[in-house]
């Protein structure tokens, strides 16, 4: 879904105050990253940005050569821009519509301060069945939800495909002596783990991407009779995309049941069902 540069930047400039970022920060980006710029990045300011800095236009390209297309008609469109300060504002506008992307590997400890989880663990699932029980969190992004976990189940595996995330876990589990979470390379509809092997699948704010393959993919690896669960937090729930997944989950093929809570800065809301 596309953003406007302005406004989205906006959001992500106040929620990572005093955060910088430089062109070469775009060298953090992953492939499956750059995979989704081009409907993340707005056309002209990014073409700008690559002109400008050829050496990122042969990483991108390197990296994920699908994306080759997409530059290179963006870069016959491109608008001359001869301002050497226009120029530096472009950059910068176009690095804070991704940031969130930059974050992730660059300082994934500011991200894990900044972005609250503001969920008690009787809200996701009742410690008592967690007890014994393998519990994945995919899409783990730093581990919040899998360190809350990691207090009550037997094993938890954070299953996060950003290398930046994966190794901030670790050493956060390190630190705090959390025996029993392993960190895991993988995606939501590319699950590292056989049949029927997980008792409970947890995500935060992570479906969506390729939703009905996720969710195939999700019910593959849980046992019978395991639980998926999924959270969200929003401010306002009538987004366009927030319903399509509303309506994808809680339909007859998928039947998730939908539980709402109010937080302190909006509606909290969680999909549940048990696998059969």
């Amino acid at each position: 879904m596309r953003r406007k540069i302005i406004g989205y930047a906006n959001l992500l400039k106040t929620l990572f105050e005093g955060v910088t970022f430089k062109v070469e920060d775009l060298f953090f980006l992953e492939s499956f990253q750059i995979k989704y710029l081009p409907d993340r990045v707005p056309r002209q300011e990014f073409a700008v940005l690559l002109d400008e800095n050829p050496i990122i236009h042969r990483y991108l390209v390197a990296m994920y050569p699908p994306i080759s297309n997409f530059i290179h008609d963006i870069l016959i469109e491109k608008e001359s821009v001869k301002n050497r300060k226009t120029v530096d504002e472009i950059c910068n506008a176009v690095l804070w519509e991704i940031a969130e992307l930059i974050i992730y590997n660059k300082y994934p400890e500011v991200y894990d301060a900044k972005v609250d989880f503001n969920w008690d663990i009787d809200e996701i699932i009742s410690p008592q069945f967690l007890k014994g029980k393998v519990a994945f969190d995919v899409g783990a992004g730093p581990g919040k939800l899998a360190f809350k976990a990691a207090q009550f189940a037997k094993s938890v595996f954070a299953v996060e495909p950003v290398s930046g995330f994966r190794q901030f876990i670790r050493e956060k589990a390190s630190r705090e002596n959390v025996r029993n979470l392993f960190v895991v390379d993988g995606f939501l509809d590319s699950i590292p783990f056989p049949d029927d092997s997980v008792d409970v699948l947890m995500t935060s704010q992570a479906i969506g991407w390729n939703l009905k393959a996720e969710l195939k993919e999700i019910e593959r690896v849980l046992r019978p009779n395991a639980y998926s669960i999924h959270l969200f937090e929003y401010v306002d729930t009538d987004g366009e995309a927030e319903k399509k997944i509303h309506d994808f989950l809680t339909s007859s093929e998928w039947n998730y049941e939908c539980t709402k809570y109010q937080g302190a800065t909006g509606w909290k809301i969680k999909y549940s069902k048990t696998i059969s």
